[in-house]
């Protein structure tokens, strides 16, 4: 017991094998966790595209006439529209009420309610997908065969029995899944909106294993253990404390938003990774004194470097980073050479960061444009259509007036004032939500710490560089001149930034009360918050009235 307490109370900044293990246990804990229920393996992996407008199929009932209460089809990426008709002798068809444009890669229920024994689907748009088909009598598959083709019928083990996030897209997904799908197959990229980095590493694993929402969510996932990773990490250099590094890594862990956001098909996940790992990289530069190596200042410097770059060709909001970034690198140029004269290393150091944090940032988003040129609507593979779709996605989000029901401003982020409603489905008596809802504890907790860290910084006159304000600052304050409907996730990219301080404030109460179960009770309270809120950002079957339970406010969405 002697050795486990010096273990754990030793101070270092540095990772020990205890870091590591401690590591390794959240990777493969968290990591099992988060991926339980992430999404199918199965999806339909060919499709039937109807040609020309007016195009059908015909699925005929081989036992003859029967009652079909549905028809579940599956569509890829050209959803399309629909007309359905039906017939008992194949001659005289009945229509139904035409089928409105779906989702892509999403499964849909066409409701029939009818005896027949010929159900005719006809395009009403040329290359509309379906990839494979299934009709039903109340949940009973029912013998069928598809005249013309077999891609309709030929994956029967993929159709679910029920329709749920588990086996389609949702929310932005069908924006950035359908991308990845793009860019795995050699298709003109849908989404065009945001840099490709993002998109390019989603679709990694579509490429590797075909399209399924377990394939393209499982990048944003693995970015989402890797935050929690870089928490610990980040705060064992900052506290020099192992408790309070897995503090910041459980904050992390156990916020309910960074598990509903991680665990989605986007690449918000991507961004707020490479941010991180950015600011910890200069928080690091900062923090070595001028005898260290000046080998490793560069090589720091040049990982910082490397991570924004990622981080602005994955989202533009890279930039608002990479502009604290900035303040932070040359308030330390300020400090070093406040005391002695210019040298050779300030004069090597600022070209160095010329090349990292100018050339390489270019280099990296130029190129991940030219590595995948098919953009829908442009070929981008020169420096004229780069600047053409620059200046658009420019107009895109500088004009852009459509509203959301779950937009909010800006100012109301930090309270959770409207959580983002990614999704719901009611099935029988079944009930999934999954709602951008954080942790209370740690979303409150951090306003709190983050106006005590600013008072004491004023009275204390702190000389240190305030590097979680700067960050704030720069990621949450950048907002104020955008007019679009903007969302909580937003926010996403300074809740890293906000846990740390609150981690700060907790080890504040700590010394001053001598109390070490202030620790732990914050932690214990964490735990018991995200579990409370998992039935509502998590997809799991609960019932409506378990969901309104957690209804704080009248503006939280489940």
């Amino acid at each position: 017991m002697k050795r486990v307490s010096e273990m754990w109370n030793r101070v270092s900044e540095r990772l020990d094998r205890w870091d590591f293990l401690i590591l390794f246990l959240i990777l493969l804990g968290y990591g099992i966790f988060s991926f339980w229920n992430l999404g199918s393996t199965k999806s339909p992996q060919t499709f039937y595209t109807f040609q020309n407008s007016n195009d059908e199929i015909i699925i005929e009932l081989l036992k003859g006439e029967e009652y079909v209460t549905h028809v579940r089809y599956f569509v890829g990426e050209h959803p399309g529209m629909y007309n359905i008709s039906i017939s008992s002798d194949g001659e005289i068809y009945t229509m139904l009420p035409t089928e409105s444009e779906k989702y892509v890669f999403t499964w849909n229920d066409i409701e029939i309610k009818e005896r027949t024994k010929y159900i005719k689907i006809e395009s009403v748009e040329e290359g509309s997908q379906i990839g494979e088909i299934q009709v039903y009598q109340s949940q009973n598959p029912l013998l069928t065969k598809v005249t013309g083709t077999d891609k309709l019928t030929d994956e029967k083990d993929t159709v679910p029995m029920e329709i749920s996030y588990m086996n389609s897209a949702y929310f932005d997904e069908v924006y950035f899944a359908r991308t990845a799908y793009d860019y795995a197959n050699g298709l003109p990229a849908y989404e065009w909106v945001h840099p490709p980095l993002g998109k390019l590493i989603q679709a990694i694993p579509v490429s590797l294993f075909g399209m399924s929402p377990f394939t393209f969510r499982m990048m944003g996932n693995i970015s989402g253990i890797l935050l929690i990773v870089v928490m610990y990490c980040f705060a064992k250099n900052m506290f020099h404390h192992r408790s309070y590094a897995l503090l910041a890594a459980s904050f992390m862990m156990f916020d309910n938003f960074h598990f509903a956001q991680s665990r989605m098909g986007t690449v918000d996940t991507h961004l707020v990774l490479f941010i991180l790992l950015s600011y910890w990289m200069m928080y690091r530069y900062i923090k070595l004194k001028d005898e260290d190596s000046f080998q490793r200042k560069l090589r720091t410097l040049f990982l910082c470097g490397l991570f924004i770059s990622c981080a602005i060709a994955t989202k533009w909001t890279g930039l608002f980073a990479g502009l604290g970034l900035a303040i932070i690198f040359f308030i330390r140029l300020y400090q070093t050479y406040r005391k002695k004269k210019w040298d050779k290393e300030g004069t090597q150091t600022i070209i160095f960061c010329c090349f990292v944090f100018v050339l390489l940032p270019l280099c990296i988003y130029i190129g991940s444009y030219f590595l995948f040129p098919k953009v829908s609507g442009h070929y981008v593979n020169n420096f004229s259509s780069l600047i053409d779709i620059t200046q658009e996605v420019f107009e895109y989000h500088s004009s852009l007036k459509e509203t959301h029901p779950f937009s909010s401003p800006w100012y109301t982020w930090p309270v959770m004032a409207r959580p983002v409603w990614y999704y719901a489905n009611t099935t029988g008596p079944h009930y999934q939500t999954i709602s951008g809802i954080g942790n209370p504890l740690v979303w409150w907790g951090g306003i709190i710490a983050l106006l005590a860290y600013v008072m004491h910084y004023i009275k204390e006159r702190k000389k240190e560089i305030p590097v979680c304000l700067i960050a704030i600052g720069c990621l949450f304050f950048s907002y104020i001149p955008i007019t679009r409907d903007m969302f909580l996730y937003h926010y996403f990219p300074v809740l890293p930034f906000i846990m740390l301080l609150l981690v700060w404030f907790v080890q504040k109460i700590q010394q001053i009360t001598k109390s070490r179960a202030i620790l732990t009770t914050v932690l214990l309270c964490t735990i018991l918050l995200f579990v409370y809120f998992y039935p509502v950002s998590s997809g799991a079957n609960i019932t409506q009235d378990v969901a309104k339970d957690r209804r704080w406010f009248e503006s939280w969405y489940f």
